[in-house]
């Protein structure tokens, strides 16, 4: 599936079914680059990264995410994986955890939790009603969509699941 890139006119599509390369992979790497630098403040609460291994070779990973939403009552920060269960960093956590969790320029040990797709959809529904037309691209993007009922979107939640990360009360932000 090509999807294009709506906010960048008169650039080719991007096919967001393969991994990223070349100067697109540089561009989707900048804000890594922006929050290794101590600078992610400039994300305000939009973003995180979060750091992880890889499920086969160990390897250290640092992945930006767009927050859909957040639980301030669990002090959760809540992201989708937006090219669904495949996602390597999805299946990364799924199988090893997440190591660390950076919220602007702050580093903490976290824990993290699996919405199941009821709890994914109510979050999504908020998400639409505070960032509506981002919504409406990011689906497209992403090649779901869903009928505007409740159940409609909870269905769609299955294809595009929803992580909470947790900052460890115990762990002091580096």
């Amino acid at each position: 599936m090509q999807a294009a890139f709506p906010s960048l006119p008169g650039m080719a599509s991007f096919d967001f079914t393969s991994k990223p390369s070349g100067l697109w992979k540089a561009f989707l790497d900048a804000p890594t680059w922006i929050f290794r630098a101590h600078l992610g403040f400039v994300f305000g609460n939009r973003f995180l990264m979060i750091e992880h291994h890889g499920r086969k070779s160990q390897k250290p990973y640092r992945t930006t995410l767009e927050v859909a939403g957040r639980n301030p009552d669990k002090h959760e920060w809540i992201v989708t994986s937006g090219t669904g269960h495949k996602a390597d960093w999805y299946q990364n956590i799924k199988a090893g955890g997440v190591d660390a969790v950076w919220i602007g320029s702050s580093r903490t040990p976290a824990d993290l939790r699996f919405l199941d797709a009821e709890e994914a959809g109510a979050v999504f529904a908020q998400y639409e009603h505070d960032h509506g037309r981002a919504a409406v691209k990011l689906m497209d993007m992403m090649g779901v969509s869903y009928d505007g009922t409740d159940g409609g979107r909870i269905d769609m939640m299955n294809k595009i699941p929803m992580v909470a990360f947790i900052p460890a009360a115990s762990g002091s932000p580096t």
